[in-house]
């Protein structure tokens, strides 16, 4: 095998002869009839997932006003009353990579 160094793009295969694909040569062994080449795709089950979950999600509104609403009328009324404790602990497991047990 000889490598020139010449590339036509990024990842290119050498090719080390013969007949190319689609080149209208017949491949030894099959007729010389036209050959069908086409792309496939296959996605798995958890892709699928995520896409529609990704899709139904784009459909909820960023700030739900209803929470919102709830939250304000709680505040204004001093009915809230949040636990510091929790949301201090909240924040940290919020802003610390989990834990690898060796």
């Amino acid at each position: 095998m000889r490598v020139t160094g010449k590339s036509s793009s990024v990842g290119a295969t050498q090719s080390s002869g013969g007949a190319k694909p689609g080149s209208g040569a017949p491949l030894p062994g099959l007729s010389s009839g036209p050959i069908a080449v086409g792309d496939a795709l296959s996605v798995s089950s958890s892709a699928q997932f995520l896409a529609v979950a990704r899709a139904r999600l784009a459909k909820l509104p960023e700030i739900r006003m209803a929470k919102v609403e709830a939250l304000r009328a709680k505040l204004e009324s001093d009915g809230y009353h949040p636990d510091g404790e929790a949301v201090a602990d909240g924040l940290v497991r919020e802003h610390t990579p989990p834990r690898r047990d060796p």
